[in-house]
C-alpha cells in the first residue's frame, strides 16, 4: 500500500474554496481596516479586533476589566435594552481577550447586520462607562474569571508559562486581573478611550458583502478618534522556572486536575518570521500528542508517552505572537510520574534535532496544512488569525501562502530549528504538587 499522492486535488480545493468567496477581501472604510469573506451561509459574524490586548495595558488586569465592561450602556441603549434587542433579533454578543486584542463579535442572521454593526460601533464610541455598572457587574465578573482561571491547572499553567519566559512585561503580562492588584473604574475608562481609535482596530465580517460591511463601518466607526495613544515594548523572551502549588478543587479529586503539570517552552518565533513560524508549525504537528482516530492514542512521538506510561498524556504547542513566540510541550500524569514523561518529551525534541526521514516530514506537513485550513473554516479562529495579520502588516496571507510556506520545510530546516530551540533558555513552569514534581534541571 502506498501513501504516496498527488498534490493536484489539494489545488484544485483550494481553487474551488477561492471561488466559494472564502478568501478575505481586504479594504479601508473611512480609516478602519476591514476584511470580509462572503461565503453564502444563513448566519453572518463581524468581529471588532482591538490592539487593546493584556500587553498594552496600562495597568496589570486592565485589559481584562475592560472586556468585561463591553456592551453595558451607552448614548443610544441601556444595557437591558441592548440585551433585549440582540435577543429580538436572534443575534449573540460577545468578547473574548488574547495577549494582543481585545475582541468584540457580533453573530447573526444574514440580513440585521444593520443593527449589529451599529451595535459594534457604539460600543467603542458612545458607552457611558457607568460606574455603577463598574462596581455592580464588571468587578464581579472579573472576580469570578480570575477564580475560574485558579483552579484550572492548565489555564494557569500557560499563563504562569508566559509570565515566567517575558518576565511579566509585554506579552508576559496575565491575562487575568488579580486581586492583588486592583483595578480602578477610572483606570478603565482612560484604558478604553486610548484604545479605541480608527487606526488601532480592525473589522472582520464573515457571511456579509465586503461592501457592505465597508457602508456599515463607515456610518456607524466614523466618531472615533483617528490615533490610539496605547503602546508595548517589543517582547523580549527571558526562560526561567515556576513552581506553582496547586491542589485540585473539590469534586475534580479524580479527574486530571489532580495530576502533576509540567510545561516546558523555548524562544519560538513570531508571526513577522515567516520562514520559522511554518518550520514550528510543522514541528509542532510532528510531535503531536494528540490522536487522528477515536480510542487511540496515536503514533507521534509525545502520543507515544501515553502508551509507556500509565496515565501520562503530553501534547505539543506553539504560541506564536506579533514579534515573538514560545514553542514546547505540556504534560499531565501522576505525580510521581512526570519527571519520566517529561524527561521524554525533552528526548523526542533531541531527536527531530539530529535529524528525520522525509517521509516523517511529510505526514508532519499534511497535519500542518489540515490544521491551518481548520482554523479558516472556523470563524472565530479565522478572525483572530485574520485581525492579527490585518492589524500587525496591513494585510492577509492567503490560504495558498500558508501552504507553499509549509511545503517548503524541509528535514534539514526543521533540524535546525529545533538545535535553536533547544539552545534558548528553557522556561518550566510546575503545577500541582511541588513537592514532588520535578525541576527543570531535572528534566532537561
Amino acid at each position: 500500500m502506498s501513501f504516496a499522492r498527488s498534490a493536484a486535488p489539494v489545488r484544485t480545493a483550494l481553487r474551488t474554496a477561492a471561488n466559494q468567496q472564502r478568501a478575505f477581501t481586504t479594504a479601508n472604510a473611512a480609516g478602519v481596516k476591514t476584511a470580509a469573506a462572503d461565503d453564502g451561509a444563513l448566519t453572518s459574524t463581524v468581529t471588532v479586533a482591538i490592539k487593546a490586548g493584556s500587553r498594552y495595558e496600562s495597568a496589570p488586569g486592565v485589559a481584562h476589566v475592560l472586556k468585561n465592561y463591553l456592551f453595558k450602556s451607552n448614548q443610544k441603549r441601556s444595557a437591558l435594552r441592548l440585551v433585549r434587542e440582540a435577543e429580538f433579533y436572534g443575534g449573540v454578543l460577545s468578547t473574548a481577550l488574547t495577549k494582543e486584542h481585545l475582541l468584540l463579535t457580533a453573530e447573526f442572521l444574514r440580513g440585521d447586520e444593520e443593527f449589529f454593526v451599529e451595535a459594534l460601533g457604539d460600543v467603542l464610541s458612545k458607552s457611558k462607562f457607568a460606574a455603577h455598572e463598574f462596581n455592580e457587574e464588571v468587578l464581579p465578573q472579573v472576580q469570578a474569571e480570575y477564580a475560574q482561571a485558579q483552579s484550572n491547572p492548565a489555564v494557569l499553567g500557560y499563563d504562569s508559562l508566559l509570565q515566567t519566559a517575558y518576565r511579566q512585561r509585554s506579552l508576559g503580562h496575565s491575562l487575568f486581573a488579580s486581586p492583588a492588584s486592583p483595578i480602578t473604574h477610572r483606570q478603565t475608562v482612560d484604558f478604553a478611550h486610548a484604545a479605541f481609535a480608527k487606526d488601532n482596530i480592525a473589522v472582520l465580517g464573515s457571511g456579509i458583502d465586503s461592501a457592505k460591511l465597508n457602508q456599515l463601518v463607515s456610518a456607524h466607526f466614523g466618531e472615533l478618534a483617528a490615533s490610539a495613544s496605547v503602546s508595548s515594548t517589543p517582547a523580549k523572551y527571558f526562560g526561567g522556572e515556576q513552581r506553582v502549588a496547586f491542589a485540585a478543587p473539590h469534586g475534580a479529586e479524580n479527574t486530571r486536575a489532580a495530576h502533576g503539570h509540567f510545561f516546558v517552552g523555548f524562544e519560538g518565533a513570531g508571526h513577522k518570521d515567516a520562514e520559522a513560524s511554518a518550520n514550528l508549525a510543522v514541528l509542532r504537528a510532528l510531535l503531536g500528542g494528540e490522536s487522528s482516530v477515536k480510542w487511540s492514542n496515536g503514533v507521534s512521538p509525545l502520543s507515544q508517552i501515553a502508551e509507556s506510561i500509565p496515565g501520562a498524556r503530553a501534547a505539543a504547542f506553539n504560541l506564536t505572537f506579533s514579534d515573538s513566540g514560545v514553542f514546547g510541550a505540556h504534560v499531565s500524569a501522576p505525580s510521581a510520574s512526570v519527571q519520566q514523561a517529561a524527561s521524554k518529551v525533552a528526548q523526542a525534541l533531541k531527536n527531530v534535532a539530529g535529524g528525520l526521514k522525509e517521509e516523517a516530514i511529510k505526514a508532519a506537513v499534511a497535519k500542518a496544512k489540515f490544521e491551518r485550513a481548520t482554523v479558516l473554516e472556523n470563524r472565530t479562529a479565522a478572525h483572530e488569525l485574520v485581525s492579527a495579520q490585518l492589524l500587525e502588516a496591513g494585510s492577509v496571507a492567503t490560504l495558498e501562502n500558508a501552504f507553499a510556506a509549509l511545503d517548503a520545510v524541509k528535514p534539514a530546516s526543521l533540524s535546525k530549528v529545533a538545535e535553536k530551540l533547544l539552545k534558548s533558555k528553557p522556561t518550566t513552569v510546575a503545577v500541582g504538587d511541588v513537592h514532588k514534581l520535578p525541576y527543570a534541571d531535572e528534566v532537561l
